[in-house]
């Protein structure tokens, strides 16, 4: 069992959401970014401290980042800071955590350049996941024809859940900032896939998918 994506420590496995300049050297896996909240006009600054962290071991990925257009900074400094920190993620090869609101099609135009220029430099790109996706399962369809994975906490939509079980691509299961075990996300998922825990531990599991350097 893992917890993908948490603010908080769990009782099994997880991977610790840590901001610029405050990573925790002592938890076995984080992942540090400039969240889109947090973006202003000294954003770079930021941006090269997310750097500077990810060159740590325990750092397993970049984020989370990405783009919120209800509580974000300017949404043309959050486009900037979005990119470098994929530029961070593609130099460092470490996945990305996106934290998305209301603006998916400038997610997926950005991931098809990333692709795109992939392909010219024969090179894969590395992979994203969205973190505590809700959206319907046609929303989940367009992303992951992108090739960006989806993560889901305790809110998800039960629909998308079932479509994105039934077509057979990793997914992950988190508590984001809620003061509880994603346990009660594995068993809830459970009986809403009808399927063991064990099955789900396994499928769930991104230390068998996107994190191939590090087991904890």
């Amino acid at each position: 069992m893992f917890n993908f994506h948490t603010h908080n420590e769990d009782t099994v496995p997880f991977l610790l959401n840590c901001y610029p300049g405050e990573i925790n050297k002592e938890a076995a896996a984080i992942s540090v970014g400039l969240h889109p909240w947090q973006v202003s006009n000294d954003w770079k600054e930021k941006v090269d401290c997310v750097r500077n962290d990810a060159m740590n071991n325990n750092v397993w990925a970049i984020g989370e980042c990405g783009l919120d257009k209800l509580r974000g900074g300017e949404f043309a400094l959050q486009i900037e800071a979005f990119k470098a920190q994929i530029a961070i993620s593609e130099e460092l090869c470490k996945p990305m955590i996106i934290h998305c609101v209301k603006a998916f099609d400038e997610v997926l135009r950005l991931r098809q350049e990333l692709v795109t220029q992939s392909k010219h430099e024969r090179r894969h790109p590395q992979p994203w996941v969205v973190h505590g996706f809700r959206g319907k399962p046609e929303q989940a369809k367009q992303i992951m024809a992108k090739g960006i994975l989806l993560s889901f906490s305790h809110q998800y939509n039960i629909e998308t859940l079932r479509f994105v079980f039934t077509c057979g691509h990793p997914f992950f299961l988190e508590t984001d900032d809620r003061r509880l075990s994603v346990r009660q996300t594995y068993e809830q998922a459970c009986l809403h896939l009808g399927v063991s825990l064990c099955h789900l531990e396994n499928l769930c599991d991104p230390r068998q998918t996107i994190f191939h350097h590090g087991m904890i």
